[in-house]
């Protein structure tokens, strides 16, 4: 039986281009048939970040083999071409993945189709896109024609992702497993909020939440996504009291926590504070709306600049953070007219939660997205998922197999006379 496979072809040592070249000789010399290739894209390296940029380039095969045969065949080409065993993830010769196949999903321990991180790299995402359009992700049943979205890595991708028309998908992130899966997804950045205060730890409000909290779960999300743009809200009374505390606070941010950007609430008062941040090499992102940090005052999470006064106020402080410096800004629980207006009329990207679908993206919280909640629902936020109700049935069904004797099976045991 024929399949059709995905291919991607890596190398970031010697004459890279040369390589590649070889390895699809090799493999069209071993049989499989070449229906289309991708053009070679330069790229910089992922997860071990010392090392020469790749070339990548994708092919569309079919063969006969399957698909653990074809790994099997993947990996003799890499040797007779010259792929000496280094670091994981380090420079190679050439590299040879599957992405995708005809048959759908498998998961073995030597293999897993789709590739894990298909969604994540730009590079995967283009080739799927490009040679299968009308393709779905059988795991998500999302087609990867809509994934194909040019990536955010630094704070210049947010101004070509304006310019270009494309939206920014942004979410906030608190721990590293949940970082894991968003390392699988094609999600353009992620933010660790002060949210967490609500979030993990239950407050009512943002406000307790302290700087070493924030540096912790920072690191924790930068470990499950070193490829992810990153930002981290600076927390309440960490920059407000002076612009030397500011500046210290988002500078550990950055050297402790690992993130690219930090993001501060309030208008043209933290004018002189952002351009600081700025001057000492710290993206800064705004926000504005409804800042939670001034919850006491505002009175509750309430529809802010909702008169025709409030919303012209609200424009002029946008400006004012744009004069600062700042690449991008958050819009919290605004009319959907007033955040349509910054956005026409500011040159960087606004990013919307609970501001309507004017902004150049938006950013939700991520427990909400996945309904993890559902006694929560926010009028902006939309359960994308209702895990909530997976979690209680999860639960129930290990208390019912640990009370009748079911968990754990003889699979799941261990025993003195199995081999070490």
């Amino acid at each position: 039986m024929a399949y059709r496979y995905l291919l991607g072809l890596g190398s970031n040592l010697g004459d890279k281009k040369s390589y590649i070249d070889k390895a699809i000789k090799t493999l069209e010399e071993n049989g499989l048939r070449l229906i289309a290739k991708t053009n070679p894209l330069v790229t910089e390296p992922l997860l071990y970040h010392h090392q020469n940029y790749f070339i990548n380039q994708e092919i569309l095969v079919d063969s006969d083999r399957s698909p653990h045969e074809l790994l099997a065949l993947a990996q003799r080409c890499e040797k007779i071409i010259g792929r000496t065993q280094r670091l994981r993830y380090g420079p190679r010769e050439i590299d040879i993945d599957i992405i995708w196949w005809s048959g759908g999903q498998i998961r073995t321990a030597e293999l897993t189709i789709p590739h894990p991180y298909a969604r994540a790299r730009y590079f995967w995402r283009r080739a799927l896109a490009e040679l299968l359009p009308a393709e779905k992700d059988p795991e998500t049943g999302i087609s990867y024609a809509s994934m194909a979205s040019k990536p955010v890595r630094r704070v210049q991708d947010f101004h070509n992702k304006k310019a270009a028309g494309e939206k920014i998908a942004m979410v906030t992130c608190y721990d590293y497993t949940f970082g894991r899966l968003l390392a699988r997804t094609s999600v353009d950045c992620v933010l660790v909020g002060d949210s967490l205060g609500n979030i993990v730890q239950g407050h009512r409000n943002t406000l307790p939440v302290t700087l070493e909290e924030m540096i912790y779960h920072t690191r924790a999300v930068r470990r499950a996504l070193p490829d992810t743009f990153l930002i981290a809200d600076l927390p309440f009374l960490s920059y407000q009291s002076s612009v030397r505390d500011a500046i210290l606070a988002a500078g550990r941010l950055v050297k402790e926590g690992g993130c690219d950007a930090v993001k501060l609430e309030g208008g043209s008062y933290f004018k002189q504070t952002i351009s600081a941040l700025i001057a000492c090499g710290i993206p800064v992102m705004g926000h504005l709306g409804l800042t939670p940090q001034w919850i006491l005052q505002l009175g509750g999470h309430r529809l802010q600049a909702k008169s025709k006064e409030a919303q012209e106020s609200l424009l002029h402080e946008a400006k004012a953070l744009e004069e600062a410096g700042i690449f991008a800004l958050v819009l919290e629980m605004v009319p959907s007219e007033a955040a349509a207006r910054c956005q026409r009329e500011l040159s960087i990207p606004v990013i919307g939660i609970g501001s309507g679908k004017e902004t150049d993206g938006q950013v939700l919280v991520l427990t909400d997205l996945l309904g993890l909640d559902p006694d929560f629902k926010p009028r902006f936020a939309r359960h994308f998922a209702k895990l909530g109700g997976q979690v209680l049935q999860a639960v129930e069904e290990y208390n019912q197999a640990v009370r009748e004797g079911s968990f754990p099976s003889a699979e799941e045991s261990f025993f003195s006379r199995e081999d070490s």
